[in-house]
């Protein structure tokens, strides 16, 4: 007898007894990517990402989350590898080389302004 297939699950229905077995049916997603960066750039001040890949732009940069007084995070499904580099309030980029992740990452820097 052939699995029935429903939404999210699949029945099998087992020969020996004709109870049906529910199990999850495997669903492949993009895998999400988090960039976190450790730095305490003082009140008032946001940190921004611009680079390529995920939405990312090096002409508009993207505001990452305040977690706490010195963790700043941002995260988003990449299909791809992203290249990226942080800047302080969208104007003053950090020190030092483009930054890579891959697909499913979490990537903590302590960027230098």
């Amino acid at each position: 007898m052939k699995p029935t297939k429903t939404n999210k699950r699949t029945k099998t229905s087992t020969p020996q007894n004709g109870e049906v077995k529910e199990t999850p049916r495997t669903v492949t997603s993009t895998p999400k990517t988090t960039i976190e960066a450790k730095i305490d750039v003082g009140f008032g001040n946001n940190l921004f990402l611009r680079g390529q890949g995920a939405g990312l732009s090096w002409d508009r940069g993207i505001p990452l989350t305040c977690v706490d007084g010195k963790t700043w995070q941002w995260s988003a499904k990449a299909d791809d590898k992203l290249t990226f580099k942080l800047l302080l309030n969208d104007t003053v980029w950090a020190k030092g080389e483009d930054l890579v992740a891959v697909p499913g990452q979490k990537v903590e820097v302590a960027p230098a302004f």
